[in-house]
């Protein structure tokens, strides 16, 4: 529907970046837990500083920058998410040059750390990636859902790390399909309680029901931006 209104001009182009990244980054933060309004997050991605806000969260819009060009460079080489895809989203996310694995086996507790069992866990998540890719349905919220809720279930990364990462993988096959980042439009803990949900009973079918909705609404958004002579 979108699509056949193309060839677009380059305001309706520049709002469309300009969405989808205020999207992605706003919509993520509110799923970290981040109290920040849209507005804050438009003047972070615009370039204030913002001091009544962590430093934290503004490396956070700061990195939604870079995924999203991520995104764009490795959509264009036609890739599919794999570990080495997703730890790149997570060292952009972490602003880290090496993954940060969740810490592994209990073995060494009572020397008073537990050692990172990275063998362990790239293998699950090879595992459940392959078998998303595998996934032939021409539902892509659907796939999009399932690779978010089998990351999850890994659990490869520390710190939240994990979720974000998800959530940025998940948010990938949608551009890779020819659609764009959304604003999932709920609240982190009707997001904590729906992944849950989801992973216990193995179920994907509402967190893509979600995407879809969101999907819908930023179209028409989209399409009423260009009737309009955006």
């Amino acid at each position: 529907m979108l699509y056949s209104l193309a060839p677009f001009s380059d305001a309706v182009k520049s709002l469309k970046r300009r969405t989808d990244l205020i999207d992605f980054t706003f919509s993520d933060l509110r799923l970290y837990g981040s109290s920040l309004a849209k507005e804050g997050v438009i003047r972070i991605l615009e370039g204030e500083i913002l001091e009544e806000i962590p430093v934290f969260e503004h490396r956070l819009c700061e990195a939604h920058k870079n995924l999203l060009t991520k995104f764009e460079d490795i959509t264009d080489m036609g890739m599919d998410i794999d570990s080495a895809v997703l730890n790149e989203f997570s060292m952009i996310i972490s602003g880290t040059d090496i993954p940060r694995y969740r810490d592994g086996s209990p073995l060494l507790y009572h020397l008073g750390f537990v050692p990172c069992d990275t063998e362990r866990i790239t293998s699950e998540l090879t595992e459940a990636l392959a078998f998303v890719k595998r996934y032939e349905a021409e539902d892509v919220c659907l796939k999009a859902a399932m690779l978010h809720n089998k990351i999850i279930k890994v659990y490869p990364f520390t710190e939240g790390l994990s979720e974000l990462s998800a959530r940025a993988a998940m948010q990938y096959t949608l551009i890779k399909e020819g659609f764009f980042t959304v604003d999932i439009g709920i609240s982190e803990s009707e997001y904590n309680r729906l992944t849950a949900d989801s992973v216990q009973s193995d179920n994907d079918s509402a967190l893509g029901g979600i995407l879809k909705n969101a999907i819908y609404k930023k179209l028409n958004y989209l399409v009423e931006s260009v009737e309009s002579g955006v």
